[in-house]
């Protein structure tokens, strides 16, 4: 007897990797960046699985802890993410496949460079001028 569980599955994991595709194509021709909500979809713990065996493992993974933790992993493929986002007790709040060259969480915000640029100066007085050649 056939597992239609599975087939159902099988057939939503191959409509998220197509729109995983337009998404990438976006990325590669406009340097668009686009994601998907996981939780906000009716995807079963296999669904999300089969997607998760699909899409592979990349070479980065960051890790971040503030207001919970978060863990965003590059998958097989480039500029493809899976982000998942936990709150402070652990329970998982967000799950994203994010496709862009890096994922937003991860850059820097302007104005923290700024306010870090000027403790860093301060905490090291001002830095000695460089010689002219």
């Amino acid at each position: 007897m056939r597992d239609f569980n599975f087939l159902a599955d099988d057939t939503l994991v191959d409509a998220l990797l197509a729109e995983i595709a337009g998404l990438m194509e976006n990325l590669a021709a406009r340097n668009i960046s686009g994601s998907i909500d996981l939780l906000g979809l009716p995807l079963s713990a296999a669904c999300l699985a089969l997607l998760e065996q699909r899409l592979g493992t990349g070479e980065i993974t960051a890790t971040l802890t503030a207001a919970g933790s978060s863990e965003i992993r590059e998958t097989s493929f480039s500029g493809v993410w899976w982000s998942s986002h936990a709150d402070e007790t652990g329970r998982i709040v967000a799950m994203l496949i994010d496709v862009a060259l890096v994922p937003e969480i991860l850059k820097a915000n302007t104005d923290d460079v700024r306010l870090s640029h000027r403790r860093l100066l301060d905490a090291t007085g001002s830095f000695p001028h460089r010689r002219s050649a």
